[in-house]
């Protein structure tokens, strides 16, 4: 199959690419030249089977001061629509398509200074739900996979070394997710799932069950 992922060169979208190329599927992960997600843009390689958008950007401010919210949902939210409606004809016609929204725990919980980001991913779930209400006739299903605090760039640049601390003893397994645990949930959702839609399935070691 044919898998096009978005910000798939570090962290978790790169091992999610690892794990399709791994197994002899073709993957297509644009770079920033390629697909600016911050801009209009009309790159989009034919005939994807499974879209993966997991390109995001996370920027901490308070709600007052916040001015990168168009920027964020730009990025988080209406890009990843607009790879979908892309992908969409392709996977109307051959009656075939898994999307896959990367989400966050943030979906359901608020923290300061995460306000757009939060609100984002909130949106980026409706379109998940969306596209399963109008499209699973088509075998088109769509799924949010939302992280918890899983060890990459975004996680150690927004939390300070003790914060980390702090989190790792409010997570019940007691240590930060595996950018690789996040991937192989990716792929069962994508290749192996043929009834799991419009779920919003949280990967975060129980941190949901007991967050404050």
């Amino acid at each position: 199959m044919r898998i096009l992922v978005t910000g798939g060169s570090r962290g978790i979208g790169k091992d999610i690419c690892d794990v399709f190329t791994k197994r002899g599927h073709e993957v297509i992960s644009p770079s920033r030249e390629q697909l600016d997600l911050s801009e209009s843009f009309s790159y989009i390689p034919e005939k994807i089977d499974i879209l993966i958008n997991n390109a995001g950007i996370n920027k901490i401010d308070s709600i007052y001061d916040g001015e990168d919210y168009e920027e964020i949902m730009t990025v988080n939210y209406f890009s990843p629509l607009r790879l979908f409606k892309q992908c969409l004809p392709y996977m109307q016609k051959q009656k075939y398509g898994r999307i896959i929204n990367i989400g966050s725990v943030w979906v359901d919980y608020a923290k300061p200074g995460r306000s757009a980001y939060s609100a984002s991913k909130n949106a980026l779930h409706s379109l998940t739900k969306a596209i399963t209400s109008e499209y699973s006739s088509y075998n088109i299903l769509a799924n949010t996979v939302s992280p918890g605090f899983i060890s990459t760039d975004m996680t150690f640049q927004n939390n300070s070394e003790e914060s980390i601390k702090e989190l790792i003893g409010q997570i019940p397994v007691g240590r930060l997710g595996h950018t690789n645990e996040v991937a192989d949930l990716v792929y069962f959702l994508s290749v192996n799932n043929s009834y799991i839609s419009g779920q919003n399935i949280v990967i975060d070691g129980g941190y949901s069950c007991t967050a404050k």
